[in-house]
């Protein structure tokens, strides 16, 4: 009897001794460095609309595909605001910016349901290099003129309602 006792003892032992392997890891295909130095931080808590200022673009251009939305807006009409929504966890919103030519850009994201899982996934500058990921807003140092895209998607790194309206104001 003390023989079974001692086993059961010392299984119990090195059950507890022994680590749990978490088998359930978010993986992001985006490597996230450090945060860009043309980059400042804004709380979206605090942004408020001046919808006098804001222009909707009436004549953009818009192409759906695989998911993808692309609009196509001229810089000379900025500000403005776009309204967009998604209805699949996979869709991502692509804005061509054309003819921009101001040194900064200030973007910010404005869902209606704020638990929206929703960012900035990239920028795209004049010079086709790109940048990113950030979050909700973007001020972003923009090296010459030319065509700037803004990259929106969901963020693979958190978690929330991957579908919803929301709008989309540049300035």
């Amino acid at each position: 009897m003390k023989k079974y006792v001692l086993i059961i003892i010392s299984l119990l032992i090195i059950s507890c001794k022994r680590e749990t392997s978490t088998t359930d890891k978010k993986t992001d295909s985006i490597i996230i460095s450090e945060q860009s130095a043309n980059t400042t931080q804004v709380d979206s808590q605090n942004l408020k609309i001046d919808q006098d200022t804001l222009k909707t673009p009436v004549n953009a251009k818009i192409e759906v595909k695989n998911g993808e939305i692309v609009k196509v807006v001229d810089g000379e009409k900025l500000p403005l605001l776009i309204d967009e929504k998604f209805t699949d966890k996979n869709q991502k919103l692509i804005i061509k910016i054309r003819n921009y030519e101001k040194p900064n850009l200030n973007a910010s994201i404005l869902p209606k349901n704020n638990n929206m899982n929703i960012r900035f996934n990239q920028i795209r500058t004049p010079d086709g290099k790109f940048d990113g990921p950030f979050g909700r807003e973007i001020t972003y140092k923009i090296p010459g003129t030319g065509e700037v895209w803004l990259i929106i998607g969901k963020n693979l790194m958190a978690d929330g309602d991957f579908e919803g309206e929301f709008s989309v104001r540049i300035e």
